[in-house]
């Protein structure tokens, strides 16, 4: 029979088409019996003695017999056809750029351009589910058939996701995955809700933004850091740091803060390099089953950063201008009655005594020219901040490039604190067939003049209020210090603030370049390298005195000199291989199996010279005496990992995940160490029949253990060289005061959460659930021993810490229609912090304490209490148990036989800096071309020590200090128990009535002394954001060069509502510490109204 017949039969048989594209055959005659042999093996057989071959097409639909390549292509061009379509938005109908247009099965896809078209080239013919997936809209699926040799038109329109549950979220190693299929806690923040905020640093901007997330402001300095923490406290290490992972398009990088040694200058944390403007979404991964492929590096959490990327289209141009003014947004309540002297009956304006005089009304009769000045908001300005952007994008369905440059410039409340950060960013992506290539450079400088907020503040206490604050110097130059003559004993903090400099300057890289190679539909193989570098140069210097005569003399060291050098490198390196298939028609598998390497070092080097011999020059060649201090850390860690899902009709969703790390910093025998984790997703409603008004529901559980390495050099004792040398011309060292564990273990954290998310009424009111609970043993933590053994701390392996709450994330559109929307967001949170335990003979470990004069107040960590316990003096009161750690304060106060509050020295827990729960409650209106959005703020039933009011209470400063001058009761028991009936007088010398000698009085002698009294409950309510805006229509753009422009207005924490008395109940002591129930004198907190423009072209 003729061989086409045949090969039209086995074509009928298989059940393919064929194609012959030749005429060699037309004719030819075989004589053949097909029994027991394998397709190709026939087709050879039949082909034998001609120059032709035979292969099946891609899609494995045809049958295709050719004489040469070029024939074949003809052939495969014939079994292929293309897609192409537009994509708008349902409600305004503006076409969509950036939309990711995928055919799953095949794995291929494309994004749509700046007109919001798509063309799919070389589609094999055949019917495919075809899927348009874009942020903050749902993920529309559709059905595509694709005939050979045409062209098939489908568009798509997409609608604002108010579930989110079927849009994609970006998760570990930057994989993206629909909410849907998560059995974790997950929350985005989109670049829009970023950029009204109006913040120059992220984590501010991500404020109220997400349930389960801490995040705390310094205060008001510009370039001032902030902290970050999410579900509480895991380690019980002082040292530790407790923030999580920050992780910049798959690169981890470095967000820590370092303080100067001694004073706290509010350095910024290195987060705040970022520019806002660059970002396209943050994903904050809240639990361990979320962050556990991460590794020892994600035990906190992680904030996951993708930045904006070019797409294909025309170019385009966007240009952001900003302009803020900045101002304090809580003053103390300060007197301005009494005047500067000792008593009521004295007027010293030139004393040590800044306001416990006569009063000023009195004063003034004996000097007409006295002035009470406000030098607390006098010794302020107001901040100004400017900021600029602009970036480029643009490319080709084969090529895409993005590059930005941005400028911030920045004048902070405080006199001659200022911080400018200029940042460059060039990306691009390359795609050619199966291989896609993309790279990304970020040049940052930033830094600016710091001044040390503690010194600054603590020096407006002493200052006379006679005298103002401004006035600083005199003619010849000299220091006037806190005196109407300029000649007291008190350093002028202004004075400070613009002769001493404290300037840091950084510079930092972060890059990375990722490659991607798709071998078939279900294999491909991704590989990424990245680095995080930056050197942080800082100078610090104080003057000294001038040489002059008459001069006032602050420190007889006579001037100084530092210079501090950071040098700190991360090296990433992830390779990971993607198997992506379906196991039949209910199941589906993905699995993702890689090894990463990370290596990190650090380089700290500063020098000191003090002691200038010629006045004003601040040269290290002119210093009496010089000390350097170096040191180097390395840190390296290789993992390796597998990530497993399973779904089931997508409605069950299974992900199993595994990592191995070996670390550096743990002995040989236990560098190595495994932990798994496992999450379960279940879409109930898509399975069973539910009400019509249940949209949604599914339910999440998950399991997962996390471990976490020590600090570098943790298993062996080091030597250092004390500051005493080199002594002699000889150098010394002597041993560290950390005795080192040579069988330290990694420590280990048990995850579990569960999870509920409803979607009701078609999609416009959702409900998320979340219980977490966390345990974390094996603390690597450093415990006291006995002085005897010639060091101070043991480093080892013990005690516990336990983590659980809640989460309520509610969503609602309560109003959707052509021209108006109304979108809510609220979350709430709450924490429950217990350290379970510590070790065997160890009853507490110490966090840290602040001075504060004459009491001290401080936080420790002791098993059964809270991680935020605050402890210090008190009142004593009648009937305590003496065993309690915790101030009973029902109990009646007990009264000295003086008739004042009889202090308790032994220090109680006087109050808890763990809230009770916090509240965000975000609005979005949109109305035509208008916008408008604000934030409230809500934190409830967290303590915290204000040391301004210790202080200023001390020096008479406060209106609390007014009743100086009465005669009191204190309410209370006396010691036999009977009621305290002894009355006296609150003001400070001899009572003019009685003539008893009062010292120094009751604020100075029995107020200041009880750590108690200035522990205040810091709840607040406060509205965070409010915002408003306007969009140019399309129709006026149509005439204009220009494709987008908006204006708007945002007001920064523009109210508070607080009993806290010092200017911000978010101040803590540093962004780089855990004292967070410790408010020391911070810098001013702020509030700021922001213009801006945006324009794209």
């Amino acid at each position: 029979m003729l061989l086409i017949d045949v090969l039209h039969q086995l074509a009928n048989e298989l059940n393919v088409d064929i194609s012959i594209n030749t005429s060699q055959i037309d004719q030819k005659t075989v004589t053949y019996q097909v029994k027991d042999k394998y397709l190709f093996d026939v087709l050879d057989d039949l082909l034998n003695n001609t120059n032709l071959k035979v292969t099946l097409s891609d899609n494995q639909r045809a049958l295709i017999v050719y004489e040469n390549e070029a024939a074949a292509e003809e052939v495969v061009d014939a079994f292929q056809g293309s897609i192409r379509g537009a994509i708008t938005d349902s409600e305004t109908g503006e076409e969509l750029m950036g939309v990711n247009v995928i055919i799953p099965s095949l794995n291929i896809g494309v994004a749509s351009d700046a007109n919001g078209m798509f063309v799919l080239d070389n589609v094999p013919a055949g019917e495919y589910r075809i899927e348009a997936r874009f942020v903050g809209f749902t993920t529309v699926r559709r059905t595509v058939t694709v005939n050979d040799g045409e062209e098939t038109t489908i568009n798509f329109e997409m609608s604002i996701s108010m579930s989110e549950l079927d849009e994609l979220v970006v998760t570990a190693f930057g994989v993206e995955r629909e909410r849907r299929s998560l059995g974790y806690s997950i929350q985005d923040v989109s670049a829009e809700d970023i950029g009204r905020a109006g913040s120059n640093n992220l984590l501010n901007a991500l404020q109220g933004q997400v349930s389960g997330v801490q995040i705390n402001r310094g205060g008001g300095g510009a370039g001032q850091g902030s902290q970050i923490f999410i579900r509480g406290f895991t380690s019980l290490d002082p040292s530790a740091d407790n923030q999580p992972l920050f992780v910049v398009d798959g690169v981890p990088i470095d967000n820590s803060t370092i303080e100067s040694a001694g004073r706290v200058r509010g350095m910024s944390n290195r987060a705040i390099d970022i520019n806002p403007d660059d970002i396209e979404s943050v994903s904050v991964l809240k639990s361990a089953p979320a962050t556990a492929l991460y590794g020892v590096r994600a035990a906190n959490g992680a904030v996951i950063i993708t930045t904006k990327r070019g797409q294909p289209g025309d170019v385009r141009v966007d240009f952001s201008h900003s302009v803020s003014r900045e101002d304090i947004i809580n003053t103390p309540n300060y007197q301005d009655v009494f005047g500067p002297g000792f008593g009521r009956e004295d007027y010293n304006p030139n004393g040590f005594w800044p306001s416990w005089g006569m009063r000023i009304s009195e004063a003034q009769q004996i000097d007409p020219d006295l002035q009470y000045f406000n030098n607390w908001e006098n010794a302020m300005r107001t901040g100004i901040g400017i900021n600029n952007s602009v970036s480029v994008s643009g490319g080709t369905e084969s090529a895409t490039f993005y590059t930005s440059i941005s400028n911030s410039q920045n004048d902070g409340v405080i006199p001659n604190n200022d911080w400018d950060r200029t940042a460059i960013r060039v990306s691009g992506e390359l795609f050619q067939g199966p291989l896609t290539i993309a790279a990304s450079a970020n040049y940052i400088n930033s830094g600016g003049s710091r001044v040390p907020f503690v010194n600054f503040m603590e020096r407006l206490s002493y200052w006379n209020v006679s005298a103002d604050v401004n006035d600083w110097r005199f003619e010849d130059g000299r220091h006037k210090s806190d005196s109407v003559e300029g000649t007291g004993t008190g350093r002028n903090p202004v004075y400070d603030a613009n002769t001493n400099t404290y300037v840091d300057n950084v510079n930092r890289i972060i890059g990375n370049v990722r490659a991607s190679y798709q071998f078939s539909d279900w294999l491909s193989l991704d590989y990424l390298v990245g680095i995080d570098t930056y050197s942080d140069e800082r100078t610090e210097i104080e003057p000294g005195p001038l040489g002059l005569e008459n001069e006032f003399v602050w420190n007889a060291q006579g001037g100084f000199r530092e210079e501090t050098r950071i040098n700190s490198r991360d090296l990433t390196s992830n390779i990971a291989l993607n198997f992506n298939t379906d196991l039949s028609q209910d199941f589906g598998l993905s699995v993702r199996v890689g090894n990463d390497v990370f290596d990190r070092s650090t380089d700290f080097v500063r020098a000191r010279g003090t002691g200038f011999v010629v006045p004003e020059f601040s040269h290290f060649s002119n210093a009496t005496s010089l000390d350097i201090a170096q040191r180097l850390t390395q840190r390296r860690l290789i993992g390796v990992y597998a990530d497993i899902n399973i779904d089931w009709r997508d409605i069950v969703y299974l992900n199993i995940t595994g990592r191995n790390d070996w670390t550096s910093t743990l002995p040989v025998e236990n560098r190595s160490f495994f932990y798994p984790s496992v999450s379960l997703g279940y879409v109930f409603s898509d399975m069973f029949d539910t009400p019509e008004w249940l949209t949604y529901g599914k339910l999440r559980l998950s399991y997962a253990e996390v471990g976490k390495d020590a600090p570098p050099y943790s298993t062996q004792s080091v030597f250092v060289s004390p500051g005493i040398f080199p002594l002699g011309g000889q150098t010394g060292f002597t041993r560290g005061a950390t005795i080192a564990s040579p069988d330290l273990k990694p420590e280990r954290t048990i995850s579990n959460e569960v999870g509920l998310d409803f979607r009701f009424f078609d999609n416009r009111l959702g409900l998320d659930l979340t219980y977490y609970k966390a345990n974390s043993k094996d603390m690597i933590i450093p415990v006291p021993v006995s002085n005897a053994t010639g060091a101070a701390q043991f480093r080892t392996n013990a005690g516990e810490i336990e983590n659980q709450g809640f989460e309520i994330t509610v969503r609602a559109n309560p109003v959707r229609s052509q021209n108006f929307q109304w979108n809510i967001t609220s979350n709430f949170t709450t924490n429950r912090n217990e350290v379970v335990s510590i070790r065997d003979g160890v009853d507490a470990i110490f966090l840290g304490d602040i001075s504060a004069y004459i009491n001290r107040p401080f936080m420790q960590l002791v098993p059964g209490e809270s991680y935020g316990a605050i402890w210090g003096t008190s009142y004593a009161r009648f009937g305590a148990d003496p065993d309690s750690r915790v101030l009973d304060k029902s109990l009646p106060v007990l009264i000295g036989e003086n008739g004042f509050p009889v202090i308790n020295s032994t220090p109680l827990i006087v109050g808890d800096a763990t809230p009770d729960w916090t509240w965000n409650f975000l609005n979005q209106f949109d109305y035509r071309n208008w916008d408008f959005s604000f934030n409230i703020d809500v934190v409830y039933g967290v303590d915290k020590y204000n040391k301004l009011d210790q202080w200023d209470s001390a020096f008479g400063h406060t209106t609390k200090t007014l009743n100086r001058e009465d005669y009191k009761v204190f309410d209370g028991v006396l010691a036999d128990g009977s009621p305290n009936t002894q009355e006296v007088w609150l003001g400070i010398g001899v009572d003019p009535e009685t003539g008893r000698n009062y010292g120094a009085g009751y604020h100075r002698n029995v107020y200041r002394i009880a750590v108690e009294q200035s522990v205040e409950d810091a709840s607040y309510v406060k509205l965070r954001s409010i915002g408003l805006g306007y969009s140019l229509s399309q129709s006026v753009l149509e005439n204009l060069p220009i494709s987008r422009a908006r204006a708007s207005v945002t007001a920064n924490n523009i109210l508070l509502w607080t009993p806290f008395s010092q200017y911000d109940p978010e101040a803590f002591v540093s962004s780089g510490s855990n004292l967070i129930g410790l408010v020391d004198l911070a810098y001013p907190g702020t509030r700021s109204l922001v213009f801006s423009l945006n324009f794209s072209f």
